[in-house]
C-alpha cells in the first residue's frame, strides 16, 4: 500500500465513523488492518473508507457512562427516538430493553452480535433484548444509520446496531460497579470477570467472561412527580386515578355514578378527585432485574494447505439468564360485573354495575425467568489467491417462563359477587352451590376480601414462550486481481444464508379454560424459513487526480425467498467522492424490506387496556368539533363523566396470516471534512430520508376513536373496528353500542395489517476535536440529529400526521412518546498522566402535543438538558478507579396532560433523578 493512500485512510478514519466517543490516533508507521465494517461485507482498511454514516462507540465510552446495561447508553443517542422499551416501562413490558433507530421501531432496527443475528425476544420477531448482552464483553458498538437490507436482509430498514466483542483479550480482568440515586433507591450492581489466553504455539486463543448485574426497583410513589395519577378539571391539576376503586364504585341503569362513603357509610355521588384509586403509588417507576451471563470465544488455526487455503476454526457461546418483574396496582373487576338488586350487600336495592379494585391482594406482579443460549461454530480461511472465506452455523434459543400473580379467576370472582347477566341470570355457579366458596363478598366496603376469598378467587398465570433461531451462513470475499483503475483493486463479496425461526407459546392451563380475566388462553406456534443470496462490489474509479482524490462506487443486491411471503430482491448503491484530501462527499441509496414477523402473522387475540383521549370528555366545551358533539350526544354520554378524564379502553391485538412484506427506500447524502489547518479536527454532516410503505401495524385506539367520532353520524370505517364491550367480555351500559358500563370505549380491534406508511428525514451532525492543553490532552466530541419530519399515515383513509417536534402516540408501540426535532449528545474529557475528568451534556428538544384539546393545560415541553460528570484515577499499574454523577442537576421530568404513565413521558425523560456511581477495575 502506498503512503498517500494510507494517509488518506488515516485522516478519513477520524471523521468517517461519524464521531466515535473515544478513538486512538494511528501512527503512519503502523500497518493498517483489513477489517469488516458494519454496512458492508467487503474487507476495508480500518473503518476509514466507510461511505455510509457509521457511529462507533468503544468500551471506554460505555464505561464512562456508568451504565450497567446497554439500554440507557444507546437510547440516549440522537439517532434513537420515539418509544423504546426499557426499565422505565412497567405496564406491558416483559422485561425487555430495545432500541428504535430513527423512531421506526425495534423490529426495523437490526441488532447483531459480531455481525450475526441474535435470537428474537420470544414471539416478538426481530426484536432483540439488550439486557441479554453483557456490557463487559463489548469492544465497540457500531451503529449504521441507513438502510441495509441488501447487505443484511430483513429488519434493517432503519439501520443496524452491531455489537463487537473482545475476541483477543489476554490476561485477567475483574470489574465491580455500584450506583445509587440521591433518593437512596434504585441501586445498581455489576460484577464481571474476564479471562483470556493464547496457547503455547500462538496459533489459538480463548476468552471467557462471566457477568452479574442487578437493578433495584423504584416505586412511582417514591417520586413527587409520579406519586399520584393526575387529571385536569378546568384550570386545576388534581390527584385522581382509576374509577375502579376501593370501596367499589358502581353505576345504575340511569348512569348514576355512586359510591358508599367509607367514613359515613352513606351512598353518595362518586368524585374522581376524592374517590379515585391511586394506582400510581403501587406501580414501579424503575423495574428491577438480575442478569447473569457467560460468554466465551475461541479460535484455532487448524491447517495450512499450501497453494490452496488456510483453515481456522472459531466458536462463540453466550448464555444469559434474566430474572425481572413488573408490579402494577391490584386487579379490578374490569369486566364490570352486575350486582343484582337482591344481593344482601347491594346498598341501593337495584341492579348496579361494579368497578371494584381488589386492593386487599396487594397488586399484580409479572415475573420473568428468561434463559437464552446462543452458539456459533464456524471455519474461515484465505485461499492462495488471497480471497477470504468463512462458513458458520448460528443456533440460538430463547425460553421465558413467566409467572403472573394476583390475577382474577373471573368465574370464581363472579361467584363471590353473585354476579348476574343483563337478564338477571347468574353468570357463574352460585356461591351456595359451590362447596369451595367461602361466602359472598361485600365489595362496597374496604378490607372485605378475606384471605380465604383471595385463595378461592385468584389464580396464577404461568405461560411459557420459546423461540429458536437457526442460521447457516457462508461468505466469500476477494478482488478482481490486476483489474484496477487505482492503487486499490475492485473488490467483491458474495454469500448465502439459510435462516429459520420458530415460536412456541404455551398458555396457562387456567387461561385455556377462560378462568383468568384479560389473559388469552390459546396455545400457538408459528415459523418461517428463508433462503438468501447476496453480492456486493466496490469499484474505485479515480485516485489522486486533480479535483478527484477519491471516486468510488459500490453496488449490492440481495435475493430472499421466504416460505411465508414469497421472494423479494433488494438493491443498494453507494458513491464516495473526495475532490480534495480533506473533503469527502458520500451518498447512498438502499431498498429495504421487512418480512412480517411470526407474531405479526400468527399471534392470537390478546386483550389490552389502551390509554386514549376520549373526545366525549367535556365535549360541550366551546370549540369542540360539531360532529363530536353530535355523536357523543347520540351515545348519551354525560360530558361530565369523570371516568373519561384519563380513560383506558379494553380492546384486543391479533395477528394476520394474510400480511405481505414492508418495503422501504432510504437515501443519505453527507460531507466529511477533516481540515488540514487544524490537527485532529473533523466534522460530518449527513442528510437522511427513509420511506416505508405497506408498513405492518395496527390502528391506535386514539386514531380509531378520533376518526369515528369526528365523522358525521359515525360514518367513518374506523367505527366498524369498535366492536363493543361484548367482544371483550364486558357488559354494555347506556352510552351507546361502542361503550362499556362506565362509558369508556370497549372492543376496539387492533389487528395487524399492511396499512401504514412512514416517512422520516433529517440531518445528523458530528464533530471531533482533540488538542494538547497544558500538560494533558483535551478531547471533545459531539453528535446531534435534527428531525425534519416524521410522517405517519395509518391508512389511505386517514390523515397524515407529522410527529417531528411533537409528542403523541408512537405509531409503532402506541405508547405516548416524544419526537423532538433536536437531540444533542456532547462529551468532553481531559486526560493528564494518571487521571482524567469528563462531562456529558444531553439535550431533548422542545415538543408539543400533536392533538391537544381546548381544555388541556400542559401541552408543551421546553428544551430539556441533562449533564453528567465523571472522573477516573489510575495511579496504580493494574487498578483503575472511576466514578461519576448522572443528571447532576437533578433535572425532573416534565408534566404533560396527555401522558402514558407517571404523569410524564418516561420513554424520553429521566425519571430516576440524580444518580451517583463508582467502579473499580483490576487488570492482571
Amino acid at each position: 500500500m502506498d503512503r498517500s493512500r494510507l494517509s488518506r485512510a488515516i485522516k478519513g478514519a477520524i471523521a468517517a465513523t461519524a464521531v466515535s466517543t473515544s478513538f486512538a490516533t494511528l501512527s503512519f508507521a503502523q500497518e493498517v488492518e483489513e477489517v469488516v465494517v458494519t454496512g458492508t461485507r467487503i474487507q476495508r482498511t480500518t473503518d476509514a473508507n466507510s461511505a455510509v454514516p457509521v457511529s462507533v462507540f468503544d468500551a471506554a465510552a460505555l464505561e464512562n457512562s456508568g451504565q450497567t446495561t446497554l439500554e440507557d447508553f444507546l437510547q440516549e443517542l440522537p439517532s434513537m427516538t420515539g418509544g423504546q422499551l426499557g426499565s422505565s416501562v412497567n405496564n406491558g413490558n416483559p422485561g425487555l430493553a430495545t432500541v428504535s433507530l430513527r423512531g421506526l421501531g425495534a423490529s426495523r432496527s437490526l441488532v447483531l452480535l459480531n455481525g450475526r443475528r441474535m435470537p428474537s425476544a420470544g414471539p416478538l420477531t426481530g426484536t432483540v433484548d439488550l439486557n441479554t448482552i453483557p456490557v463487559s464483553i463489548i469492544e465497540r458498538v457500531e451503529i449504521l444509520k441507513s438502510g441495509a437490507s441488501s447487505i443484511y436482509g430483513s429488519d434493517a430498514i432503519a439501520g443496524v446496531v452491531n455489537i463487537i466483542t473482545k475476541k483477543d483479550f489476554t490476561g485477567a480482568q475483574l470489574r465491580a460497579d455500584y450506583g445509587i440515586s440521591d433518593e437512596s433507591d434504585g441501586e445498581e450492581w455489576l460484577a464481571a470477570m474476564t479471562f483470556g489466553a493464547e496457547n503455547d504455539e500462538g496459533d489459538g486463543h480463548v476468552m471467557l467472561n462471566m457477568e452479574y448485574s442487578k437493578r433495584d426497583d423504584i416505586f412511582q410513589g417514591d417520586r413527587r412527580f409520579s406519586d399520584c395519577a393526575l387529571f385536569e378539571s378546568g384550570d386545576q391539576v388534581l390527584c385522581g386515578g382509576s374509577g375502579t376503586t376501593t370501596p367499589g364504585h358502581f353505576f345504575t341503569d340511569d348512569n348514576d355514578s355512586l359510591i358508599v362513603d367509607p367514613n359515613t357509610g352513606e351512598v353518595r355521588d362518586y368524585s374522581a378527585s376524592t374517590d379515585a384509586f391511586n394506582f400510581a403509588e403501587f406501580s414501579y417507576l424503575v423495574t428491577p432485574q438480575e442478569v447473569f451471563s457467560i460468554y466465551g470465544y475461541g479460535e484455532q488455526e487448524l491447517w495450512d494447505f499450501k497453494d490452496l487455503t488456510t483453515v481456522n476454526a472459531f466458536t462463540e457461546l453466550l448464555y444469559a439468564n434474566r430474572q425481572s418483574d413488573q408490579l402494577l396496582a391490584a386487579e379490578g373487576t374490569f369486566w364490570q360485573p352486575t350486582i343484582p338488586a337482591d344481593n344482601p350487600f347491594n346498598p341501593i336495592g337495584e341492579d348496579v354495575v361494579l368497578l371494584r379494585r381488589l386492593a386487599e391482594t396487594g397488586g399484580r406482579s409479572f415475573n420473568q425467568d428468561l434463559s437464552t443460549w446462543r452458539g456459533v461454530i464456524g471455519f474461515n480461511g484465505e485461499w492462495c489467491n488471497e480471497w477470504l472465506w468463512d462458513v458458520s452455523y448460528n443456533y440460538a434459543r430463547w425460553v421465558d417462563s413467566q409467572i403472573d400473580r394476583g390475577r382474577a379467576n373471573q368465574p370464581r370472582m363472579d361467584t363471590l359477587l353473585g354476579s348476574v347477566d343483563p337478564n338477571g341470570d347468574p353468570v357463574s355457579t352460585p356461591c351456595a352451590d359451590d362447596a369451595d366458596c367461602p361466602g359472598l363478598w361485600n365489595p362496597f366496603q374496604s378490607g372485605t376480601l378475606t384471605p380465604a376469598m383471595q385463595a378461592y378467587g385468584l389464580v396464577t398465570n404461568s405461560p411459557v414462550e420459546k423461540e429458536t433461531l437457526r442460521s447457516l451462513q457462508t461468505n466469500l470475499t476477494g478482488d478482481f486481481g490486476d483489474f484496477a483503475l487505482t492503487s486499490e483493486p475492485w473488490q467483491w463479496a458474495v454469500g448465502y444464508e439459510h435462516r429459520s425461526e420458530s415460536v412456541e407459546v404455551t398458555a396457562d392451563g387456567a387461561a385455556q379454560i377462560g378462568q383468568i380475566y384479560f389473559v388469552q388462553g390459546t396455545d400457538w406456534t408459528g415459523s418461517y424459513s428463508v433462503d438468501e443470496a447476496y453480492m456486493e462490489v466496490r469499484a474505485p474509479l479515480l485516485e489522486a487526480r486533480p479535483w478527484a482524490d477519491i471516486l468510488a462506487l459500490e453496488f449490492s443486491a440481495r435475493y430472499s425467498d421466504y416460505d411465508t411471503i414469497g421472494s423479494d430482491t433488494t438493491f443498494g448503491a453507494v458513491v464516495e467522492y473526495a475532490p480534495l484530501e480533506q473533503l469527502r462527499f458520500r451518498g447512498s441509496y438502499s431498498e429495504g424490506f421487512r418480512a412480517p414477523g411470526i407474531d405479526d402473522l400468527f399471534s392470537p387475540a390478546v386483550l389490552s387496556a389502551e390509554t386514549y383521549s376520549d373526545p366525549c370528555f367535556e365535549y360541550d366545551t366551546a370549540g369542540t368539533n360539531a360532529n363530536v358533539q353530535a355523536n357523543c350526544a347520540a351515545d348519551g354520554v354525560d360530558p361530565n363523566n369523570e371516568n373519561l378524564a384519563s380513560p383506558q379502553a379494553t380492546g384486543f391485538f391479533a395477528g394476520n396470516t394474510d400480511l405481505d412484506k414492508e418495503t422501504s427506500e432510504s437515501w443519505t447524502i453527507g460531507i466529511v471534512w477533516t481540515p488540514t489547518f487544524v490537527e485532529d479536527l473533523s466534522f460530518t454532516v449527513d442528510y437522511f430520508t427513509i420511506e416505508v410503505d405497506d408498513a405492518i401495524g395496527t390502528f391506535t385506539t386514539d386514531q380509531i376513536v378520533d376518526n369515528c367520532y369526528s365523522s358525521p353520524n359515525f360514518s367513518d370505517p374506523s367505527c366498524d373496528l369498535i366492536l363493543g364491550p361484548e367482544a371483550v367480555g364486558q357488559f354494555p351500559g347506556n352510552s351507546g353500542p361502542r361503550r362499556a358500563g362506565d362509558g369508556t370505549i370497549a372492543g376496539q380491534a387492533l389487528t395487524t395489517q399492511n396499512i401504514s406508511t412512514f416517512e422520516t428525514s433529517g440531518v445528523d451532525f458530528g464533530a471531533n476535536f482533540s488538542i494538547d492543553a497544558g500538560p494533558g490532552l483535551a478531547k471533545f466530541q459531539g453528535i446531534a440529529t435534527y428531525l425534519h419530519d416524521y410522517k405517519f399515515q395509518a391508512s389511505e383513509f386517514d390523515p397524515e400526521i407529522d410527529l417531528a417536534g411533537k409528542f403523541g402516540a408512537d405509531p409503532v408501540t402506541t405508547r405516548i412518546a416524544a419526537f423532538p426535532e433536536w437531540k444533542i449528545f456532547l462529551t468532553g474529557d481531559y486526560e493528564l498522566e494518571n487521571w482524567s475528568i469528563g462531562t456529558t451534556v444531553r439535550m431533548e428538544g422542545e415538543v408539543e402535543d400533536i392533538s391537544p384539546t381546548a381544555s388541556d393545560l400542559a401541552t408543551f415541553v421546553d428544551n430539556t438538558w441533562y449533564q453528567d460528570i465523571r472522573a477516573s484515577y489510575f495511579c496504580w499499574e493494574d487498578i483503575t478507579i472511576s466514578g461519576g454523577i448522572r443528571n447532576v442537576w437533578n433535572q425532573q421530568p416534565p408534566y404533560v396532560t396527555n401522558y402514558d404513565d407517571m404523569n410524564t413521558l418516561p420513554l424520553n425523560y429521566d425519571t430516576v433523578g440524580r444518580f451517583v456511581y463508582g467502579s473499580v477495575t483490576f487488570q492482571f
